[in-house]
């Protein structure tokens, strides 16, 4: 059983029992206003806890800049459709599809026996002329002479004149069919105008081919161009020259504007635009190139970072506004319309001032009139 002593009992019976009850007094009245203590510091703070935020100041800008990417087609600046000039029958194929080719070497050749023959007959057509002159210079030059000793008329010396004259010209005539076959000959062969290589081998060994036939598509793979179509006002802020950056089959390249169109594509409502690919570069023709246009648009507004914007009703978005109050902030929430979004940050409009501080982030902590301080001010 445990019996319960008051200070002043305990006073008492020290005073009736001597030192020992006093010294248990003493110690007892010590305990009592230790445990007082104890009690009067644990008693809780009535003073409001203030949250902390992280505050961030923004300025009006006048403009905001936006990175749209167009699609073009890689092409290249010569493709060829080659061909034959004369009909024949095709003798032989060196080249075929996929091979590089120099500019000059032989891809194909028509067989041009028949016109060896004819080149054969013509060259004898051409000596026999060339023999009747020789009798014919003879004769002029006798008759001449027999004219000194009077045995011989000037009848003569004409007719061997207009002999010569005719002659003359059967030679030119022969001489001329002779080159016009050569010239033949020389394009039975097909060879290439530039540097490139085969897109196509259309004409085969033994087919007869007529005249103006594709026998070879070769493109030249050097000085490659992208063609693509923006909109006539994105046009009107490029210019020649310019550079741009460029991404084909997940690199990226930088191309140089070559030509902007200056009439509108009524199929497609855009303007045409031809870039040449910067460097050694040498892709295939037809690839997808995303060219990458900056525009800059003249409207004001803010850039804030996505963690400062919150849902608002009916679809629309707020910020909180940090207004001073003494030595802390106040939360004012407004209704901002988001022109322009990036992978981390909002271009706004909608407020009135030109500089203001906002909650830049963790929104969905705090509501609109609580009072809040900066992050890293003390409590």
């Amino acid at each position: 059983m445990k019996i319960a002593y008051s200070a002043n009992s305990l006073f008492k019976l020290a005073i009736k029992h001597g030192f020992w009850l006093k010294l248990v007094a003493v110690i007892t009245l010590a305990s009592s206003v230790s445990a007082c203590s104890e009690q009067a510091v644990g008693q809780p703070d009535d003073s409001p806890y203030i949250h902390a935020a992280t505050i961030s100041p923004i300025s009006q800008q006048a403009s905001y800049s936006v990175t749209r990417e167009y699609i073009g087609e890689i092409a290249a600046k010569q493709q060829t459709k080659l061909s034959f000039e004369f009909g024949g029958r095709v003798l032989s194929v060196v080249k075929d599809s996929g091979d590089a080719v120099k500019a000059g070497e032989l891809l194909a050749s028509l067989d041009v026996e028949l016109l060896n023959i004819r080149a054969y007959e013509l060259k004898a057509q051409i000596a026999q002329v060339e023999a009747q002159l020789s009798l014919n210079q003879a004769n002029l030059a006798r008759t001449k002479s027999l004219i000194k000793k009077q045995y011989a008329s000037a009848q003569t010396i004409d007719e061997l004149e207009a002999q010569f004259g005719v002659l003359t010209a059967n030679k030119d005539a022969l001489v001329a069919a002779y080159d016009a076959l050569s010239y033949q000959i020389a394009k039975a062969e097909l060879r290439a105008p530039y540097n490139g290589v085969i897109n196509e081998r259309i004409a085969s060994q033994g087919e007869l081919v007529n005249p103006g036939t594709p026998a070879f598509t070769l493109i030249k793979q050097s000085q490659q161009e992208i063609t693509l179509g923006v909109p006539a006002k994105v046009a009107e802020t490029l210019t020649l020259g310019a550079q741009l950056p460029v991404t084909i089959a997940e690199q990226t390249h930088t191309a140089t504007i070559k030509a902007i169109g200056q009439q509108i594509n009524p199929a497609t409502r855009t303007v045409n635009i031809r870039l040449g690919v910067d460097g050694d570069q040498r892709n295939i023709s037809g690839l997808i190139a995303r060219v990458a246009i900056a525009q800059d648009i003249q409207k004001p507004g803010y850039w804030l970072p996505l963690t400062a914007l919150t849902d608002g009703i009916r679809g629309q978005w707020n910020i909180y506004a940090a207004v001073a109050q003494d030595n802390h902030y106040v939360i004012k929430p407004f209704t901002v319309n988001v022109l322009h979004t990036t992978d981390t940050m909002a271009f706004i409009a909608g407020l009135t001032s030109p500089e203001m501080e906002i909650i830049s982030e963790g929104l969905h902590r705090y509501v609109p009139g609580q009072l809040v301080r900066a992050a890293g001010a003390g409590q």
